[in-house]
């Protein structure tokens, strides 16, 4: 268990492919565990055999005897398994350019048009006629099938709000808050807990970070006017001199998980700046991997990184040591991996 004060360890991982499966059962008992983690959000995406509107389907779909499996498996050993879809940017997959499940069925549901190559991911235009309807009926069958508690609706990295015939004269700020609204609503009304990054409702202005770990059009407006039981998961990945949005969000009255990515030092700087500034609002550290589970499960298993990593290259080994130095602090640090980037 890491060596800070907040109770709870997390994971962020995609979810496996349905022949893995069986595989993730068994690392979650003999590695999961045993690192003391205790809640796992599972990006599932589109991956699963919707019945409600198949034709959403993404590549890699698990079926519902799948999900319980893997929850079945969570819950033997403690954990909290909490699925996560993008309920409005990232419609796209890893290489930005080819729509994801939805909007390959379903393009008039985006933001801007799909016959034009986005500079990054797709999103959903949040006043899309039939969109809100058809999305509960989606999360309603994720939900059902994890059983789930808590529910991860992405939202991180939307740059694309406010642009078509039907957003263009309204506020982002205004355009967020009301879809978070209407999420959370639907989450509630069956006693889900809403979970979601953090980047949109931060002003990059006002902390100092990128576009990236923050809002520069406007979405942050929103903080404030959204249930403030909404556990935000806030990422942080480079080795900014502060970070702020522990505050920001201990304010706002958030609960929130510290998520960190994949260098060491970075993640350091990070959990060392909000120990020290800890509102009382945190509840834990979850790291965050971005790519494939069987590549995470190989290297903690001391596989060699396999050849072809389509994303993040090289950065496996970086991942497992920034696991290792948050999951088993006893453990000595290995030195800095290579950099292959």
């Amino acid at each position: 268990m890491h060596n800070y004060p907040w109770k709870s360890a997390g994971i962020c991982i995609f979810a496996p492919h349905a022949d893995e499966v069986d595989r993730f059962c068994a690392f979650v008992k003999d590695v999961f565990a045993k690192d003391g983690i205790d809640t796992i959000v599972m990006i599932i995406r589109y991956n699963y055999l919707f019945e409600s509107h198949p034709e959403c389907r993404g590549d890699w779909p698990l079926s519902k005897e799948d999900v319980r499996k893997m929850a079945a498996a969570c819950r033997e050993c403690g954990i909290n398994l909490i699925p996560d879809m993008n309920l409005l940017g990232h419609q796209t997959v890893q290489d930005y350019i080819d729509p994801d499940g939805l909007l390959r069925s379903h393009p008039e549901f985006s933001e801007t048009p799909i016959t034009e190559a986005p500079e990054y991911s797709y999103s959903l235009c949040p006043r899309a006629p039939g969109l809100f309807e058809l999305l509960c009926d989606l999360i309603d069958e994720i939900a059902d099938a994890f059983e789930a508690t808590d529910f991860h609706v992405g939202i991180d990295e939307v740059f694309y709000i406010g642009m078509c015939d039907r957003c263009k004269d309204s506020d982002p700020g205004d355009l967020l808050a009301d879809w978070l609204c209407r999420l959370h609503t639907h989450l509630a009304d069956k006693g889900i807990t809403m979970w979601m990054w953090g980047d949109r409702l931060l002003n990059s202005y006002e902390c100092g970070h990128g576009p990236w770990d923050a809002s520069m059009n406007g979405t942050h407006t929103a903080l404030g006017r959204v249930p403030n039981d909404i556990v935000i998961t806030d990422w942080h990945y480079h080795n900014w001199p502060r970070f702020p949005s522990v505050e920001i969000f201990a304010r706002a009255g958030h609960p929130i998980w510290l998520a960190p990515f994949n260098v060491a030092e970075n993640a350091k700087l990070f959990l060392d700046y909000a120990k020290e500034h800890d509102g009382g609002n945190i509840v834990g550290i979850m790291e965050t991997t971005w790519v494939p589970i069987s590549y995470l499960m190989d290297a903690l298993e001391g596989k060699p990184a396999k050849p072809s990593e389509k994303w993040y290259p090289g950065s496996m080994p970086h991942i497992v040591r920034c696991y290792k130095s948050i999951f088993r602090p006893d453990e000595p640090w290995d030195p800095m991996p290579e950099d292959d980037e």
